[in-house]
């Protein structure tokens, strides 16, 4: 009697099961080293960001302001982040930049005429790895909360944060300087997965 060759049924079906065990335990993992990845290059950018900003208190004797020049039509969201964006890409400015790479318009709000060495009139600001942008807070202004148009896979949403307290003793942390602060994985400001630079 002559043999056949080849998989039944069953056979076919286990295969299949275990080989869609192993994808979703591939996609799985990838999905986590995509999420660290993310969280070293926003803490990258963090980091590169406060370089920049000592730079400019070295140039120009103090840390660019939070807040935007009076009489620039815009809305109120991200203006903390659209006033840093102004500070290092203004035309007048010698230091260093971030990487145009990085910035974003989640709030979508622009002026009539391009305002920085950029040729967009965008109002842009610097994101983190998820594209949300940074909040950024300079010190004389730590009291101010900032509105902030950020969320999950561009699913972007009305926020209000602030800046850092120290846990221990109630006070600011990094009084006299700055604070950096990314919403995280999940796009959402004073949640656990937040990821923070102060000062320098």
């Amino acid at each position: 009697m002559m043999q056949k060759n080849g998989f039944t049924l069953l056979e076919l079906m286990i295969v299949m099961v275990i080989v869609g065990v192993l994808m979703t335990a591939l996609l799985m993992s990838g999905a986590g080293i995509f999420g660290q990845s993310a969280e070293k290059e926003t803490l990258i950018r963090l980091q590169t960001m406060a370089a920049l900003l000592e730079q400019h208190r070295t140039i120009e004797g103090d840390y660019p302001d939070d807040r935007l020049p009076k009489g620039l039509p815009a809305n109120t969201f991200n203006s903390k982040a659209e006033a840093l964006f102004l500070a290092l890409f203004d035309a007048g400015y010698g230091g260093g930049k971030p990487n145009q790479d990085w910035l974003v318009n989640t709030d979508g709000d622009e002026t009539s005429k391009p305002r920085t060495e950029l040729p967009s009139p965008q109002l842009f600001e610097i994101s983190d790895a998820w594209g949300n942008p940074v909040a950024y807070y300079e010190s004389l202004h730590y009291k101010t909360t900032g509105q902030w148009m950020a969320g999950l896979d561009e699913e972007y949403e009305e926020q209000v944060s602030g800046a850092r307290r120290n846990e221990t003793t109630g006070g600011w942390e990094e009084p006299g300087r700055f604070q950096l602060i990314s919403a995280g994985p999940d796009g959402y400001f004073d949640t656990e997965d937040d990821i923070t630079h102060f000062g320098n």
